[in-house]
Parts: structure tokens; sequence; C-alpha cells
């Protein structure tokens, strides 16, 4: 009895596929003679391909969903190997088939009534040649696959260099990016900063410009009012023999009149400071909307420098009323003056 032809081992198998699709090898032909029973193989003829049978092969129920992909592998090219005279491997990637030749048992080719008398081969022979062949066909597949797995091996641990190798180029340039972005915002930083301490300059000079503007109004409404008091002295002073004249009517008449008119005066000096004020700050509010995202604390600085305005508006206010209290002051005394001066008239009339 011949061992089965169908045979399934894992160290054929490097790749982990699986039972595959195996192929059926041709048996020998069995001839029976008169004397000891002889195994024999069919002559290798010069015009046999070694093309794959077409017998049906037996396939367990675990390999029914594999069958799809060994009817593609059967296109697949083969890889022929010489392995000795006579014996020849077809492989492919799922597929491995063998072809036993005359040469592998030292045959030569010749008619068949010369093999019949001159070889002679017992069936003991036959089959310590056929298990020395499959020995030496296992120790190659055991090769292959001690190969295999030293490749595998060797690219595991490439891919572990190679992945350990981009992991810390992936490190590097990002280590990089994290330094020039780091370095970018210093330099935004700094660009901010000096930008800040120029505009912070530019509103310090701009407040300089406005205290010098503000003294410099102060000193000519303090002038104007000088001259005013003195435009006033010199018109009482002329006026002063026409008042001793005039009845208390007319005095007070002149009075009120002039001072209607030193009230109109000032309400319109305090409209046209009020027009300049009010101009100025909206000449200031225009500039700080369109400074205002970038200079908050300059804003900060004008609003208090206008607060401050408004105070001092508030202090001229103050000393027009004032200076409202004095003229009336004035006015009584000089009613007075007038009333003892007629009164010393009278009494010099009488003497």
């Amino acid at each position: 009895m011949y061992p089965s032809p169908l045979v399934y081992c894992s160290c054929w198998d490097p790749c982990n596929l699986g039972p595959r699709k195996l192929i059926k090898t041709p048996q020998p032909p069995r001839k029976t003679s008169t004397g000891k029973p002889k195994l024999t193989l069919p002559p290798a003829s010069k015009k046999q391909n070694y093309v794959q049978p077409t017998t049906k092969p037996l396939v367990s129920p675990n390999v029914k969903s594999h069958l799809g992909k060994q009817e593609e592998s059967n296109n697949l090219p083969y890889e022929v190997i010489n392995v000795s005279p006579g014996y020849r491997l077809f492989r492919n990637r799922e597929q491995i088939s063998v072809t036993l030749g005359d040469e592998m048992f030292d045959r030569k080719k010749h008619l068949k009534s010369e093999i019949m008398d001159k070889v002679k081969i017992s069936r003991t022979d036959i089959i310590a040649d056929l298990e020395e062949q499959i020995s030496e066909l296992t120790m190659i597949i055991e090769q292959m696959n001690r190969d295999h797995q030293s490749a595998e091996i060797s690219l595991s641990n490439e891919m572990d260099l190679r992945c350990a190798e981009m992991k810390q180029s992936f490190e590097n340039k990002n280590r990089e990016l994290r330094e020039a972005h780091r370095a970018e915002l210093k330099e935004m930083e700094n660009n901010y900063k000096a930008a800040l301490e120029a505009e912070k300059l530019a509103a310090e000079e701009k407040l300089e410009e406005m205290g010098k503007e503000y003294k410099y109004l102060k000193t000519m409404f303090l002038m104007y009012q000088d001259s005013i008091y003195d435009e006033m002295e010199d018109k009482w002073s002329r006026k002063k023999a026409e008042w001793e004249r005039d009845e208390k009517l007319e005095r007070e008449k002149i009075l009120l009149q002039q001072k209607n008119k030193m009230t109109k005066k000032f309400e319109l000096e305090s409209e046209e400071e009020k027009k300049k004020i009010s101009d100025s700050y909206s000449a200031v509010l225009e500039n700080l909307n369109q400074e205002k995202e970038e200079l908050l604390k300059q804003h900060e600085k004008d609003t208090l420098l206008l607060e401050e305005l408004k105070k001092t508006k508030e202090i001229i206010e103050e000393e027009l009323l004032a200076q409202a209290s004095i003229l009336e002051s004035l006015n009584t005394t000089l009613y007075q003056t007038q009333i003892e001066l007629q009164r010393e008239a009278k009494d010099n009339c009488q003497e």
C-alpha cells in the first residue's frame, strides 16, 4: 500500500495560510509479473510538460471557504526547483507539486523490453528511495520555513528600527516647531511692548502739549480779565461825575444795563470756551475711538484729562460767579457812596 498522496503539515505552511487545496501526484502504475512484484514509474518523456493532474482532490469541510482563493492561485506562476536528477519541485504561493522522473532511480531511457530485462528494482528499494527523497524534501521545506522565520524576524526588527527612527524624527521636528513657535511668540511680545512704549511716549507728549495749551489759555483768560477790570475802572472813573448828577433810577438802570452787558459778554465768552472745549473734546474722542483697541491706557489718561478740564471749567464758572458777586458788591458800595456824598452835599448846603 502506498501512503496517501494528500498530506498536510504545518511546517510546509510558513505563511500561515491554513489548509489549502493540495495537488494529488500521480501514482506509479502497478504491474504484475511471474516473479517478485516490482514497482516501476512511468518514464518521463521528452514531450511531457508536467502539467497539474486533473484528478479531483479530497477537500475537508474546513477547507471549503478557501476554494475560491485556490482557483485564483492556479493562475499564479510556478517556481521549478530541480532537487535531484529526476526529482522536480513545482511550487507557488499556495501550492506544491512534485514530479518524479526516471533519472531519480538512475535509469536511462530505453525501450520497454530492455527496461524489463535489465532493470530489476525491488519494492523495498523503491520505498527506501522514496522515503529518502521525502526526508530530503521535508528538510528543504523545514529549511525554507526557518529562512522564512528568520526573514520575518529581520523584517520585524527592521520595521521596529524604522518606527523608532520615524518617532525620533517626529519628536525632533515637533521640538523644532515648538522652539520656533516660542521664538516667534517672544518676538511678537517684544514688538508689542516696543509699540506700546512708543504709543505711551506719544501720548505723554500729547498730554504735555495739551497742558501747555491749557496754561496758555488760562494766562490769556487772566490777562483778558485784568483788561476788563481796567476798562471797567476807567469807565467808572469817567462816569463818576455823571453818576453823581443822575438820579437813583437812572443809576440803577445803567448798572443793570452794564450788568446785563457783562453777563451777556461772559455768557458769550463762556459759550465760546465751551465750544472750544467741546470741539477739542470731540476731536479727542474721535482720535480715541480710532485708537481705542491699541491705546486703552491712553484712553484712560485722556478721560482723566477731560475730567480735569471739566473741573477747570467749573472753577472758571465759579470764578465768573465770584466776579459777578464782586460787581454787585461794587455796585452797592457805589450806591452807598453816592448816598453818602448826597448827604454830605445837603449838609454843606444847609451850613
